[in-house]
């Protein structure tokens, strides 16, 4: 963190270092490996495939259109305690959101419905799983190819558009200095590009505010081997309260999904 604060003291911002060390981040990065899904052991975090999952689970929906498989986050795999000890620490996190540029882009209230077009599953069972088909319904581009998870611990650092929303940060010039002096230098040591991404802070392409309440539970990244494309080369955000986390409440849930 003495690193960090030397970056922002050389771009004239070390007078909100007390403010701004609350704000950053450690979270995790990860890099898909393609694999079979034979391969994959029942439970283990995965992009896409089938999920693994507690029998009596129902495939979800959005207006009768099912939803897409998109991710599992076993907890065990991951130091939670490194991130934040009060975040669960056992249990499967599954992801799933409409993959359907027809009801994206025809539909009137797709996007703005912001927090029912995904599901956020979550079972504290970890054992007796099932892999779970999709529905028929589902086309061949809708499920995703399986992919392993190599996880990084990393530190992430808020977007200008994130400290100005919550007047962390409100004079021009400052903001300025931020984004053009003291973040690239940090994504220069720090970061690990555009990618897929459990907790820590957004990758933001367009805008990068939200309230400091939340924080990003999951980022998917376009990946032509998996076949996900989010909006010409985009992510798709999965936001909730970090107290709901903590308390295992993912009905309030809500995505963003942004194209390059």
């Amino acid at each position: 963190m003495g690193e960090i604060r030397l970056m922002l003291g050389e771009a004239g911002l070390d007078k909100y270092w007390d403010t701004l060390k609350y704000h950053i981040l450690p979270g995790f990065y990860m890099v898909p490996q393609m694999t079979d899904e034979t391969e994959i052991k029942l439970g283990a975090s995965k992009i896409g495939g089938h999920p693994d999952m507690p029998s009596s689970f129902e495939w979800p929906s959005w207006r009768n259109h099912p939803m897409s498989f998109v991710a599992q986050i076993n907890l065990e795999e991951f130091p939670m305690n490194l991130v934040n000890p009060g975040y669960p620490a056992t249990g499967i996190l599954y992801f799933f959101y409409v993959y359907d540029s027809e009801v994206w882009y025809n539909s009137d209230d797709y996007d703005s419905d912001k927090k029912n077009n995904n599901v956020v599953y979550y079972s504290p069972e970890t054992t007796e799983l099932v892999r779970m088909e999709p529905p028929m319904t589902l086309s061949e581009d809708q499920i995703f190819k399986s992919a392993l998870l190599e996880t990084k611990l990393e530190l992430t650092i808020p977007d200008s558009d994130y400290l100005e929303a919550n007047h962390l940060m409100n004079n021009e010039t400052d903001l300025n200095r931020y984004s053009l002096e003291f973040k690239p230098k940090f994504l220069i040591t720090y970061d690990r590009g555009i990618g897929f991404r459990f907790l820590g802070h957004m990758t933001a392409l367009q805008y990068g505010g939200h309230p400091s309440d939340e924080i990003l539970l999951f980022q998917a990244d376009s990946d032509d081997q998996i076949g996900m494309e989010w909006d010409l080369s985009g992510l798709l955000h999965f936001f909730i309260k970090a107290d709901d986390f903590k308390k295992l409440f993912f009905e309030k849930v809500y995505t963003y999904r942004v194209g390059t």
